[in-house]
Formats: structure tokens, sequence, C-alpha cells
């Protein structure tokens, strides 16, 4: 008997110290939500006035951007050129909602959804969309948020094939 509880007591302490170890998400907490949620409108507000200094402020250096229609851009320099030549075509009108903030550890994600009016700068008709993104972030050392994933895509059906 007395090596059975023996044997419990050293699986309950390993089963709680395994608990402790684990990386299960934290609740975010009303700070770090106010934190994402700061960096999401700063973004939407470069992005409206086309200004890629202001996104690349919330950029890792490798952050990956992941756009529709086109191949993925890694590091910083490269989604500073890609970011240009866009804004160069376009005058952009955008609006993001955040629909799930979660922070775990040094990881950080905001899910959501944005409408944008992409005008053409050559002339033609302003081009409506809409559809959703998922932003990954990292804690630099210094206790601040950088983008280190950006992935969106459109939710509007493809032209000629309906809803």
């Amino acid at each position: 008997m007395h090596t059975l509880f023996r044997g419990l007591v050293y699986l309950a302490a390993g089963v709680g110290f395994a608990g402790a170890c684990s990386s299960v998400p934290q609740a975010t907490t009303s700070d770090q939500r106010e934190r994402l949620d700061r960096i999401r409108r700063e973004t939407e507000a470069a992005e409206n006035e086309s200004s890629v200094e202001r996104m690349r402020v919330h950029m890792a250096e490798d952050v990956v951007m992941m756009a529709p229609n086109m191949p993925t851009v890694t590091g910083a320099p490269n989604a500073d050129q890609a970011m240009r030549q866009f804004f160069a075509a376009f005058d952009v009108q955008i609006r993001y909602t955040s629909s799930e903030i979660v922070v775990t550890g040094d990881w950080a994600f905001d899910r959501g959804v944005y409408s944008q009016t992409l005008t053409p700068k050559q002339g033609g008709a302003p081009l409506r969309e809409t559809g959703k993104y998922l932003w990954l972030y990292r804690r630099a050392p210094d206790g601040s948020w950088t983008q280190a994933r950006v992935i969106w895509n459109t939710s509007d059906p493809v032209p000629g094939r309906g809803a």
C-alpha cells in the first residue's frame, strides 16, 4: 500500500509539473489587447495615407507577407518595396475589424475582417473588396510587438463563378 501511495504522489507531482511547463495560452489582458488594437489602428491609418514608413514601424525585420494573387514576400525591405508598388498603383481606403486577439508568451495573433476600396491612380472604377486577415506578432526584447507574419485574402467570390 505504501508503494502505491508513493507512486500516486509521484504521478500527481509529475502531472502538476508537466502542466506548469506547458504552453497553454494565457488570458489576453486588456493592456495586451490595447497594444495590439493600437498597432492595427496605426497600420490602418498608415495604409490609408499610403505611408510605408508608418507601416514599417511595426514590421519585424524577417516579416513574411502573404497577400492574395502574388508570391510570398519575405523580409522587411521586400515588404516595403511591395507596399510602395501597391501604393503607387492605388489610393487605399481600408477598415480593419478585429474578431479575436490571443497572446501566448512572446507570440500573439490578431484575426479579423477588412473592407477596402482601391482606386486606381491611372484611372478606372474603384475596386471594392471584403476579406479576412491573420496577423502574427512576436514580442521584441524591449517588450514591443512586431508583425512577424501578415496574411490576408478576399472573401469575395471569384468573378464569373457566383457566390
